[in-house]
């Protein structure tokens, strides 16, 4: 015999704590409530995607995350799909696991998306079963984007890709793309319940479209606040002149005319030359993700070493298989002095074996740079 007593909603309860990647600091607890999980899938309900109750979700994203619990489980159910949870997902697998459950709708990181088109169980496969592909958990460079549209449309997707943007102190969802609803290099427009606005890192001032400021959202689905860190909570989650709580995302953005937002990349990762210019890492991905060859790509900041202060940009690529590193380098290496900004280009190319990730998916920089800040680029030769 079962029993059970009813218990009254309360939207601020604590539901779960997850936390933060930790790829450009240290890892936070976040307090996600009933109401911020539930307002992540009334945005989703209510968006205009095109399912069915019943239709099939493969959730890959691991449930420790906000992304796992919130997008790759709640959400789903919320909407009455069918929930293929994969308990531990490997990567290497993901083509296998799409060849045999045929879901009509799935989440995914980047990395992920790129072993998946490097899978072998997806040679001629006809994906037309599947109505969305999600992205998010970390930005997806334009170069990417642009070899899975091309893989999408040569295996049938009806819809392009629907790239997401979020953090975990969002309960992991803020903007979307749906269906034809979309603009390439966007992560989509602002949720329903979503307020986004970009703002000047130092001042606060909001900023006009297409101006490049700080991402920060307000909205019922945020954060109650970190675990145990009043200091840090008060840092991210600031009032603002207009009475309104808002979350600093740390997140560099532009906002257009149509309301589409555009990632530039995180503050922690801008690279500040001698001179004190801003190098976005994101804009070298992008250009450099675009080459067949490259399964992955990594900008970090490397000491210079002809100043006394300063870093330049350095580039760390992961090869496909059989491709020379010598020649892919200096291939790379010469498109950059021809295609990027001046003071934006990059000191070195070398290949290594593997981009290591997080748990998410995400490229581990903090890694890279322990292992790789202090290398010394003057030592390459990229001539023939």
């Amino acid at each position: 015999k079962t029993y059970y007593m009813e218990v009254p909603y309360k939207g601020d309860a604590l539901v779960a704590i997850t936390y933060t990647g930790g790829t450009t600091g240290i890892p936070k607890g976040v307090m996600i409530t009933n109401d911020s999980m539930n307002a992540v899938a009334e945005n989703f309900k209510n968006w205009g995607l095109e399912y069915s109750v019943g239709d099939r979700f493969l959730g890959i994203i691991p449930v420790f995350s906000s992304y796992g619990l919130v997008c790759g489980f709640h959400m789903p159910l919320c909407m009455g799909l069918e929930l293929v949870t994969i308990p531990k997902f490997d990567p290497l697998e993901f083509g296998a696991l799409v060849k045999k459950f045929r879901p009509n709708h799935m989440i995914s990181t980047p990395a992920f998306y790129e072993m998946l088109m490097d899978s072998k169980e997806m040679v001629n496969q006809d994906l037309s079963f599947l109505i969305t592909l999600g992205s998010g958990g970390d930005t997806m460079n334009e170069g990417l984007e642009l070899k899975l549209a091309r893989f999408m449309e040569e295996h049938n997707i009806k819809y392009p890709l629907a790239q997401g943007y979020g953090m975990s102190e969002l309960s992991a969802a803020a903007t979307f793309c749906a269906n034809g609803i979309n603009k390439p290099g966007s992560v989509g427009i602002p949720s329903p319940t979503t307020v986004v606005g970009i703002f000047d890192p130092d001042t606060q001032e909001e900023l006009g479209y297409n101006k490049i400021g700080e991402v920060c959202v307000t909205g019922p689905s945020m954060m109650k606040g970190y675990w145990n860190n009043p200091s840090e909570t008060e840092h991210v989650m600031r009032k603002h002149a207009d009475g309104k709580v808002w979350i600093h995302s740390g997140d560099l953005g532009v906002l257009d005319e149509d309301g589409f937002l555009f990632i530039k990349g995180r503050i922690k990762r801008m690279i500040t030359r001698f001179d004190g210019h801003k190098v976005f890492p994101v804009n070298l991905e992008s250009m450099i993700n675009a080459f067949e060859d490259v399964r992955n790509c990594a900008v970090i900041g490397v000491r210079d070493r002809g100043h006394g202060q300063g870093h330049y940009p350095f580039v760390l690529i992961e090869l496909a298989e059989g491709v020379e590193a010598d020649v892919a380098c200096r291939k790379i290496f010469q498109y950059c002095n021809a295609h990027a900004e001046e003071r934006g280009r990059p000191v070195g190319v070398i290949a290594i074996d593997e981009i290591p990730l997080t748990a998410m998916g995400k490229n581990d920089f903090r890694a890279l740079e322990d292992i790789y800040r202090d290398f010394d680029y003057t030592k390459l030769n990229y001539d023939e």
